[in-house]
């Protein structure tokens, strides 16, 4: 099995997509309990295991997405689930940039050893590094989802989930084939592929209610910009563990093609008009579960130059 990646859109070879069978919101993970606390809505999550309806629902969408993978000729894996998990979103804990897996130093410790569903990746072709646990607030501490690809840069999110200590530790196991580029002040409570997407080399797909030209990083100037201001809202069970621009977050294919919720509309639209062919498939637990196409895949290998 070969590990290399270093953008988001060059043609996908092969890829992980994670499982919604026995999903369960953890209990025991005072990380996790705080992010829930942070939450505007008014309602809360109940924790332990999700209803058989909505785990039965996620698992077909994620199939029929792997059908989609499959037919575009990209091979696929799956985690190996043995016990209760919330892996849904599989792209969250495992980095790979070029031809290294890190395994990140997240703070929900629930989490820290996801790398055991994925024994199959210890004989790939690459360089493994294991992040220490953070310990304190200060220890460096993200999640893989924190940063983007860009080539020969990765763009860090600072936010609840990733710390400036993270970032200069992920300097440190990169070294010079990648310049980390701390993103702060945009989007504080999680994750990255929400509010922008590269969708090739020129190109990205920008979150206009959070994103605006002053504050995209300078390396980005000059590219073109899709500008998404409003996405459809996804009906969710009990509580959002995402919020409605999940359905911003895609899954490129190559650099003509995406895979986009079929229920977007509007950025399915506005997509197409700019030359990308759309594949259009539902994920309608997308909400209740946290996790988009970008998040819910972990791409191990793309046909980089």
């Amino acid at each position: 099995m070969k590990i290399f990646t270093k953008n988001e859109y060059s043609p996908l070879r092969s890829v992980i997509v994670g499982s919604a069978q026995k999903s369960a919101w953890p209990i025991d993970d005072t990380a996790f309990d705080h992010s829930i606390d942070a939450s505007t809505y008014e309602g809360t999550l109940i924790r332990g295991p999700l209803p058989v309806h909505v785990t039965e629902e996620a698992e077909e969408d994620l199939n029929r997405l792997i059908d989609i993978l499959v037919k575009e000729r990209v091979t696929v894996y799956r985690p190996q689930i043995t016990q209760s998990h919330w892996s849904y979103s599989a792209r969250d804990i495992l980095l790979t940039v070029g031809n290294r897996i890190i395994e990140c130093p997240t703070q929900y410790s629930s989490r820290a050893r996801e790398a055991e569903l994925y024994p199959y990746l210890r004989s790939a072709e690459c360089e493994w590094i294991r992040a220490p646990r953070p310990q304190t607030k200060d220890d460096p501490q993200f999640d893989a989802a924190n940063v983007c690809k860009f080539d020969d840069k990765l763009l860090y999110l600072v936010s609840s989930t990733g710390n400036q200590a993270g970032a200069e530790w992920l300097q440190q196991q990169v070294g010079t084939d990648f310049e980390v580029i701390v993103w702060e002040g945009v989007y504080a409570f999680a994750h990255i592929d929400s509010t922008i997407s590269s969708l090739n080399k020129d190109t990205i797909l920008v979150n206009g209610s959070r994103v605006t030209e002053d504050t995209l990083p300078q390396f980005l100037q000059g590219h073109k910009k899709i500008w998404v201001n409003d996405v459809v809202a996804r009906d969710f069970y009990q509580f959002p563990f995402a919020s409605k621009w999940i359905g911003l977050n895609i899954l490129s294919i190559d650099p003509e093609t995406v895979i986009v919720d079929a229920i977007q509309t509007g950025v399915i639209e506005q997509l197409t008009e700019e030359g990308f062919r759309v594949i259009k498939t539902p994920l309608r637990h997308s909400r209740t579960l946290g996790g988009g196409f970008h998040c819910a895949t972990l791409d191990l290998e793309r046909a980089c130059e």
